[in-house]
């Protein structure tokens, strides 16, 4: 009888529409000039600043309808934002900035009886709110170690973007965020091992605030 293979293909990943969405969004709020009297360069920083760029204005409307259908877009593309973000000099203010509002759109997809209800209810309900939007929308694994807040992320998406994990932060500031908003949470999240520094997954502990 002759021999069969079998063909194997990678699975693609993908990625909840809130990640580039709120990327973008980063990017535009940084990159809006300020009132600082340049405005006959007007032109010029329309074309050196992605954020005032047509296509990012483009992307945002785009984004915006997926994420509020709760939709997945195609990873790749989403670790070729991340890439692009993480070429900027100030890249570090645009995961942080992008993460906090993408927090705040994920905590936004649950019921709104839900989160109403979330100050009424034990301690622990709140923790669970945050556990699943964690999960479901930034693909990291949010739990109690020793009554602190830790965080581990398997999925390599960051790890795909930038190899030294910058784009780790992304996902730190937006389970932070998350935190702060279902639980008391008041502190930082404090990346202690990465998989772009040769450990086994990304792993946050939970941290008082001055050492962010």
């Amino acid at each position: 009888m002759p021999l069969t293979h079998r063909v194997t293909t990678a699975v693609p990943f993908r990625a909840h529409a809130i990640i580039p969405l709120a990327l973008f969004e980063a990017v535009r709020a940084l990159d809006l000039p300020t009132d600082d009297g340049l405005e006959e360069f007007h032109d010029e920083l329309v074309v050196k600043r992605l954020g005032m760029n047509r296509t990012v204005v483009a992307q945002i409307g785009r984004y915006d309808r997926l994420a509020r259908s709760d939709k997945r877009v195609d990873g790749e593309e989403v670790a070729a934002l991340l890439r692009l973000v993480g070429r900027r000099a100030d890249a570090g203010l645009v995961y942080a900035e992008a993460g906090r509002r993408a927090a705040r759109r994920a905590a936004r997809r649950g019921s709104g009886t839900l989160r109403l209800l979330r100050h009424m209810l034990p301690a622990g309900f709140g923790r669970l709110l945050a556990r699943r939007a964690a999960a479901d929308v930034f693909g990291v694994a949010l739990r109690r170690d020793r009554a602190t807040e830790a965080a581990t992320m398997d999925e390599t998406i960051a790890l795909r973007a930038t190899p030294d994990g910058a784009a780790c932060a992304f996902f730190g500031s937006a389970v932070a965020e998350l935190l702060r908003i279902f639980t008391p949470f008041d502190g930082a999240l404090l990346h202690d091992a990465c998989r772009g520094r040769g450990d086994g997954a990304c792993h946050w502990r939970a941290g008082p605030p001055e050492e962010e």
